[in-house]
This record gives structure tokens, C-alpha cells and sequence, in this order.
């Protein structure tokens, strides 16, 4: 029964194309089957995720372990180039040792191998162990003769030196596998080129314990997924970042730029493995390549600047053409990036590449296509761009906007504009936000009789709704409060308090202040103060004006949705967009809502609030209050980080009641001792007598000149032993307990 309520990897897939615990499960399922059965499932799987170097290295594995060589090859001409994973490369590299092995010309093919495995992976902090095979592979090629033999150690020493300014691990046993080759081959120019290869390696040492502190928190075995917003995956994305900006920052000093750009794209490279479907990612990595294209070629070197070049669209069409299908971003980046470069009709098929994705919104594109055609050939190209755009349903009202705003500021037609607005009207004169496109354009042309028109127009042509024109009444009401007289005012308000009614009579009816407040204001400018904005329910945003408020008051935009709404009991909106809001109460204080500040009212102290957090058992080392367990006090919180740890004591451990109970019982008055003894009448204290006790005292006083010292030597005295004691209470002959008397009697004796 438990068993039937667990959901398969299958289903699982079918409901997440992205669930990778279920693809990991299928992986291992298939791995026990026969290649001819599992094939299906990996095409499957590297179509899902298509520069995971994991899944396409089990995928090879899989071919090989099946000998399918042909197929082996065709997979690494698959994903190779662009999958720069270090363990699909060793993979590569193990592939063509294991196979190659009987050709003729194999030490060639191996050799060119490991050279374009390093070119690709070498700056990878765990290539060392593809270092180690290439030098064992070269120290193991046979050599006939002098100039063989002098190729050989030129090629191993090549390698070698190439290794130790590369920061990676195990970076030390390569450098004394170093220096003992060179010792092995020329003792006498080995301590030459030891000392000249000293520094470099000290710097990578450095730099290679640096990268491995930075990078230890990257989980480079993560598949890229969309992003769900989690705390891990931020987590992983700032490190990444973090990590690029560190090799950005060019620790190792590399002085030819050429190196330092390989190291920050190789830093790119790797984030992308993991970070795939994040478009940032992708331009900041385009955009890197084109400033260090443009770098390079200032310094003169236009063969790797225009390598670079090439790189950057090799990373657009990866991009556009893989995970960021559908980043609209990135196509745009890319068509600036071909423009400048002089490239239209790559731009314009860039363009079309967005237009044949059926399930994507083109009307952006539409719009940059356009002002791409009205930069390179002119406005009248750009209108067979918005004649395409309007046949295209999936087009939306703004490609009328767009138009019509660039017929008007380019073509200086203000005619053409207008027309094309009024053909948009008849399609979408349903949509507020078209209409206030229109309405604003107008308002601008100085025409107050056309702009009345189409107000007219929009407002009882019927296509817009009563709940959908709040905003158009605000804009209508502006207008005439502006151009028009007292009445024509008055009569606009009258009307847009009926379409409020009409939508809502009770909410309409006690807000009548509300849309008054709305006649009277102007840009961030309200005729009531903040308090009184709040406490009248008013939560419409003002818009921010750089005049700024010198004469009366203003409100900033966070007091609103943007919409107009009226509040509903609980301090939400009510969905009524004929620009009236109410009260959620008798005031907004009250009735709750944002958080605000007004002076003259209390408030509790809410720096005393804690919230409210059982728990079951509390240990000593925490704070325990009604409510929960919270941190110390910040002055025991201070005098704690003063104290040794807790597993710095061992014990002895003491029992705190017992102690408690003990000292409440202790009398601190000593028996012997009371002030009401110190004067007996025979004139003794204790068994001491008084006179004794006195002389003694000045005997000692007479003696030094510190007194201090006198008393502390009393104090050393006590702490001796009992034979001390005994000795110093022995009476001498005289019979008296003058300690200087009975010392100098026996030295006299002796």
C-alpha cells in the first residue's frame, strides 16, 4: 500500500522536465542495460541538459565500454568543444591512448591530444593530473640519437613550465618533479633555470591556495536548471560571480593581456556549467570577450583580437541556440553586437530566429526591429516592419505606440501619427493602457479639441468598460482642470463619480473627499498633509516630480499599487478601477496596511518586542524568557566572548545548589573573634595575651623601614607549617614570646 502512493521517475519527468534526482535514478538504471536499450534514454537526457559534462561522459563511457568507436567520436564532435567539463576531457584523452594505441602515427595523435586538452581545460585548477600523464607519456616516448633525445627533454621541460605557472592543485609535487628532471638532465643549467622558474611558481603556489579557498564553497557537479529562487542556488550564483570578479581583478599580475582575458572566459566557461539558464551570465561573458577584443587590438595584436570577436559570437549563437532560446535579452544583445560590426542582414536574420518561435510574445522584437530598420535604411523601410507586425495575432497594442511614436518625433508628421493611434483604437479600445498612450500623445499636440474627441471617444464608444476607466477619468479630469473652465471641470467630475456609482454606489458614495483630493492635486503635489492622506484612506501613488514639493504637500509613489482601487475591509483594494478609494476603517492606522509614522500618537516601543518561539528544553548556555529562548543580554553577550570556551574546562565541576545551601548556612561571625572579646578583662585575646601581642607589633614596626614588607612577611609566616608554628611558639628562658629576643639569645648560644 505504501509502496503504490510513491510517485516513479518517469512521472516525476513528466511533471518537472527539470527534476534531476529522477533523471539521476533513470541513469543508474540504464547503466546496467545494454547500449541499443539506454540510448534512447541518454539522447533524452543530454537534450535536457546539454552541457552537463557528467551525463555526457556517461554516455561515452557507456558507448565504449560497448565498443562502439564510431559513435564514441560522434558524441565527443558533440560536445567537446563547448563542454569544457575536466573529467569529459580526461575522458577524451583516455579514449584516444585506449584506442589509437596501434596506429602508426599514434605518439602524434596522443600529443596533439593532450595539447588541445590542455589548451581547452589546462587553466583548470584540477588539470594536474592531465599534466603528470602528458610528462610520463613524453618521458616514455623512445628516442634514437642526440637531436631526438635534446626534442624530447625541449618537450618535457615545455610541459613542465607550463605546468608550475598554472595555479591548480598538487601544484608543489610537480615543481619537485621539476627539479629533480632538471637535475637529471644538466646539473649545471639546472640551478639556472630553477632560480628563473622560482618566482613563477611561488606566485601560482600563492595564487592556487587563494582559488582553492574561494572556490570551496562551488558545487561544480551542479546541473543547470531554472532558477527557483532558493537559497542555495543564490548562494551558488554569488560565489560564482564572486569568483569571476576575482580572476577579473588579475591576481597573478599577468602582464600580456591575452593570458588574463583566457582565465576570466575559462572563469565564465565553467560558471556557465552550472549557471546555464541565467541570461546575466551569459552577457557579462559576451560582453567581456568584446572589451578585451577591442583591448587587444589597440595593443596591436589583431590576430587574437579577432579571435576574440569570432569567441563572442560563437558564445551568442551557443546561447540563443541552447538553454537561452527564449531569452529575448540576449537576441537583442547579439543584434547590437553584429549592427556595430556593420552586419545587418546577420542582425535581421537574428530577428527572425525570435519571429519563428510560436509560443514566444514578438511584439518587442517587432519594436526592435523596427528602430533597427529606421536607423540603418530609414522610417518608410521601418513601416513594412509594422504592416508584418500587424498581421502577426500574436502582436500586441504597443508595436501601434511604437510606430506611431517614431512617425511622429521622426517623420515630424504628427497626421501619420494620429492615424495610426486611431486605427490601434479600433482594435484595442478596450485597453486602459492604450488609451492613455493616445490620450498623452495628444495632450502633448496642443489640441484641445481633438484631445476632447477621443476622450469622448474612448469614454462612451462602450469597448471600455466602467471598472477598467478609472484611469482615463483621472487623465480626462486632469486635462480640463488644466485647459478648461470651472465648469466643464465640474461637469468631467460629475460624470466620473456616476461611473463610480455605477461600478460601486456604496463605496462611491462615502468618498466623495477622496476624488476631491484628486481634482486638486498636481504631479506629487496633494492639498492634504501626509497624516491626513492616510488617516482619509487616499493610497493612489503620486507621481515624483524633480521640482519638488516647496509649496504643498506630497506623498511618495510606495503609498499605492498604481492602480486605482478602493480598499476593501481589510485593508486590500477592492478591483475598482474608476479612480475612487475609501477608508479600510476609521483610518488607515486602525484599519491596518502599511506601517507609518505619525507624530503625537502612541506607539508601542517595539524595540522590546521579541517574537513569540517555545521550545521544550532549554540549555544553559541560552537565554530563556516567556516565550521563547532568545540570545543574552548584549552585556553577557559581551563578557561571554571575554570567557574561554566551554571545552576549555574539564572540571572539577561544582554542584551550585549545594554550594548556595552551604554558604546560607555559614555563620560569618568566627567564634574567638566577635569585637565584643577583643577586650576581656585579663587583658588577653584568646590564648595570646595583649601586652605580648603589642610588643611584638612595634618590635617589627621599629625594625624596617617598610611597613608593608613587615606585614606581608606576617602574612608568608602564617603560610608556613606546623613546625614553623610549634618553633616561633616556644617561650625562651626569660620566659617571653619576643620573637627578636629569643633569635638573638641563640645566636649568642651558638
Amino acid at each position: 500500500m505504501a509502496s503504490s502512493s510513491v510517485v516513479s521517475p518517469e512521472r516525476r519527468i513528466e511533471l518537472n522536465a527539470f527534476d534531476v534526482d529522477a533523471w539521476n535514478l533513470l541513469l543508474r538504471e540504464n547503466h546496467a542495460r545494454a547500449i541499443e536499450q539506454a540510448r534512447p534514454f541518454y539522447e533524452k537526457l543530454v537534450a535536457q541538459f546539454p552541457n552537463a559534462g557528467r551525463y555526457w561522459k556517461a554516455y561515452i563511457e557507456h558507448e565504449l565500454r560497448s565498443k562502439n568507436f564510431e559513435n564514441v567520436e560522434t558524441l565527443f564532435s558533440r560536445c567537446l568543444i563547448h563542454v569544457l567539463n575536466i573529467d569529459l576531457w580526461k575522458c577524451y584523452v583516455f579514449y584516444v591512448r585506449e584506442t589509437k594505441g596501434h596506429l602508426p602515427s599514434f605518439r602524434e595523435k596522443m600529443a596533439r591530444a593532450y595539447d588541445f586538452a590542455l589548451d581547452k581545460v589546462g587553466l583548470d585548477l584540477h588539470a594536474h593530473t592531465m599534466y603528470t600523464d602528458y610528462i610520463s607519456f613524453l618521458k616514455g616516448v623512445p628516442a634514437v640519437g642526440q637531436y631526438a633525445e635534446n626534442q624530447r627533454i625541449t618537450a618535457v621541460r615545455k610541459v613542465y613550465q607550463r605546468a608550475i605557472v598554472t595555479p591548480m592543485m598538487n601544484i608543489d609535487k610537480i615543481w619537485d618533479e621539476y627539479q629533480a628532471y632538471e637535475k637529471s638532465v644538466n646539473p649545471t643549467l639546472a640551478e639556472k633555470l630553477i632560480s628563473e622558474r622560482n618566482k613563477d611558481f611561488q606566485i601560482s603556489r600563492r595564487i592556487a591556495r587563494q582559488l582553492e579557498q574561494l572556490t570551496r564553497g562551488i558545487n561544480r557537479q551542479a546541473v543547470s536548471v531554472p532558477s527557483r529562487g532558493t537559497i542555495a542556488e543564490m548562494k551558488q550564483v554569488e560565489l560564482w560571480k564572486k569568483f569571476i570578479q576575482w580572476e577579473k581583478a588579475n591576481p597573478m599580475d599577468t602582464e600580456e593581456y591575452g593570458a588574463f582575458a583566457r582565465r576570466v572566459i575559462y572563469a565564465f566557461e565553467q560558471a556557465l556549467l552550472c549557471l546555464g539558464y541565467y541570461p546575466e551570465i551569459w552577457y557579462e561573458a559576451s560582453l567581456f570577450m568584446q572589451k578585451a577584443a577591442q583591448e587587444l587590438e589597440i595593443k596591436g595584436d589583431v590576430k587574437q583580437a579577432t579571435a576574440m570577436r569570432e569567441e563572442a559570437i560563437q558564445l551568442f549563437e551557443r546561447s540563443i541556440g541552447g538553454l537561452m532560446k527564449e531569452s529575448q535579452l540576449l537576441y537583442f544583445a547579439y543584434a547590437d553586437f553584429q549592427e556595430e560590426r556593420k552586419l545587418f542582414d546577420e542582425v535581421k536574420s537574428i530577428y527572425e530566429k525570435i519571429f519563428v518561435i510560436e509560443h514566444l510574445d514578438p511584439t518587442l522584437a517587432y519594436i526592435q526591429l523596427m528602430k533597427f530598420i529606421r536607423r540603418t535604411e530609414g522610417v518608410k523601410a521601418s513601416r513594412g516592419i509594422f504592416k508584418k507586425a500587424r498581421e502577426d495575432e500574436r502582436s500586441k497594442f504597443h508595436i501601434y505606440v511604437a510606430h506611431a511614436l517614431q512617425e511622429y518625433y521622426c517623420s515630424k508628421d504628427k497626421d501619420v501619427a494620429m492615424r495610426i493611434f486611431d486605427l490601434g483604437l479600433k482594435k484595442y479600445g478596450e485597453e486602459p493602457e492604450y488609451c492613455l498612450a493616445y490620450v498623452n500623445f495628444l495632450t502633448h499636440l496642443n489640441e484641445d479639441n481633438n484631445t476632447r474627441v477621443v476622450f469622448e471617444r474612448i469614454l462612451t464608444g462602450g469597448a471600455l468598460s466602467n471598472d477598467r476607466s478609472g484611469e482615463i477619468w483621472d487623465k480626462y479630469l486632469e486635462f480640463e482642470s488644466l485647459v478648461g473652465d470651472l465648469a466643464s471641470t465640474l461637469k468631467v467630475d460629475g460624470r466620473r463619480r456616476d461611473a463610480a456609482l455605477a461600478v460601486n454606489k456604496e463605496a462611491a458614495e462615502t468618498c466623495t473627499t477622496l476624488m476631491l483630493i484628486d481634482r486638486y492635486r498636481f504631479l506629487n503635489l496633494v492639498p492634504c498633509s501626509h497624516e491626513q492622506l492616510r488617516l482619509m484612506g487616499y493610497n493612489k501613488p503620486l507621481r515624483q516630480s524633480g521640482l519638488g514639493a516647496s509649496s504643498g504637500s506630497s506623498a511618495s509613489s510606495s503609498m499605492g499599487n498604481g492602480s486605482s482601487s478602493m480598499a476593501g475591509p481589510s485593508g486590500g483594494a477592492l478591483p475598482l478601477r474608476a479612480g475612487i478609494t475609501v477608508p479600510a476603517g476609521p483610518s488607515s492606522v486602525m484599519g491596518g496596511g502599511a506601517s507609518i509614522e505619525i507624530s503625537g500618537y502612541p506607539r508601542p516601543d517595539t524595540t522590546q518586542m521579541v517574537p513569540f518561539k517555545p521550545k521544550r528544553v532549554a540549555i544553559g548556555a541560552t537565554h530563556p524568557v516567556p516565550g521563547g529562548v532568545f540570545p543574552p543580554p548584549p552585556t553577557a553577550s559581551y563578557l561571554l566572548t571575554l570567557l574561554p570556551p566551554p571545552s576549555s574546562f574539564d572540571g572539577p565541576f561544582v554542584i551550585v545548589d549545594a554550594l548556595l545551601a552551604q554558604l546560607a548556612k555559614f555563620d560569618v561571625n568566627e567564634p574567638g573573634w566577635e569585637p565584643a572579646l577583643m577586650g576581656e578583662t585579663n587583658g588577653s585575646m584568646g590564648r595570646h595575651k595583649m601586652e605580648d601581642i603589642k610588643k611584638d607589633m612595634y618590635q617589627l614596626l621599629a625594625t624596617t623601614t617598610d611597613p608593608k614588607t613587615a606585614l606581608a612577611a606576617g602574612d608568608l609566616k602564617r603560610k608556613r607549617g606546623a613546625e614553623s608554628d610549634d618553633e616561633d611558639d616556644k617561650m625562651d628562658s626569660s620566659g617571653t614570646r619576643d620573637v627578636f629576643k629569643r633569635r638573638m639569645n641563640q645566636k649568642q648560644m651558638d
